[in-house]
């Protein structure tokens, strides 16, 4: 009996994919996203072709291992497997999920997903394996993956989806969405390591004390003003500070 996947919690549990540099969650991913959509009452409809090889796809027998037991259920329809990123077509498959492949002998290429195909069109159930060795597929590590999982990671963008299954760690993950610094004035600074020294100009000596000869201008003509003291007009005497000298009155004067 395949174990079935209902929620992420339950795919990071699973060990599937991780750690690096397996290529199982990212396949996954791209799988729910790019490969497949939810139509006719959230059924699973392939938007590629399996049958035709599409991204690597091929016909998966499901032959009886060397115990004489069958990874998968029997079924009156087909399966594919996809992710050998060793074979013909995987090269349509995005840089992010074989960039990791290499010629050594790791696990850069250990992980599957096994769909059942029904007419060509509509998928109807998703599975999950892994190698365990060169020629078959580890039962303890195979696992159905759900319908509303599908949908789960169908609404990740990749990044938040490798961190909550635990193929990045939290810091990593930070790392990546973390925003841009806001840049300091202090941080613009003109290069001056090739610009001329320029010496200061040399000012003319300030002359000082300089006697100019004017001729005096013509003094203004004397105009003889007469002034006519009309009254004296007493005023009450003001209380005032002692320090302030008292005004005795005021007088009124007529110019001639």
């Amino acid at each position: 009996m395949v174990e079935t996947l209902n929620e992420l919690a339950h795919l990071k549990d699973s060990g599937f994919g991780r750690p690096w540099p397996r290529h199982g969650l990212k396949l996954l991913h791209w799988f729910a996203n790019e490969c497949i959509s939810f139509e006719n009452n959230n059924e699973i409809y392939s938007k590629c072709d399996p049958a035709q090889g599409d991204y690597g796809f091929h016909h998966y027998q499901n032959r009886s291992n060397r115990r004489g037991k069958k990874l998968l259920p029997e079924v009156n329809i087909p399966y594919y497997v996809v992710g050998n990123l060793n074979l013909r077509g995987a090269n349509q498959l995005p840089t992010y999920v074989s960039e990791d492949n290499s010629t050594h002998n790791d696990d850069s290429n250990t992980d599957r997903i096994i769909i059942s195909l029904h007419n060509n069109d509509w998928i109807k159930i998703v599975y999950v394996t892994q190698h365990n060795d060169q020629s078959e597929y580890d039962p303890d590590a195979t696992y159905r993956i759900s319908k509303g999982l599908l949908m789960i990671i169908s609404r990740m963008d990749l990044d938040e989806f490798l961190c909550e299954t635990g193929y990045y760690h939290q810091a990593q993950f930070q790392s990546l969405v973390q925003p841009i610094s806001p840049i300091s004035s202090s941080d613009f600074r003109p290069d001056t390591t090739n610009v001329p020294v320029v010496s200061p100009a040399i000012l003319p000596p300030v002359i000082e004390d300089v006697s100019v000869d004017m001729e005096a201008p013509p003094a203004a003509p004397t105009i003889d003003t007469k002034i006519q003291i009309d009254e004296v007009i007493n005023t009450p005497e003001l209380e005032l500070s002692e320090n302030v000298p008292q005004k005795k009155g005021w007088c009124r004067c007529t110019i001639l």
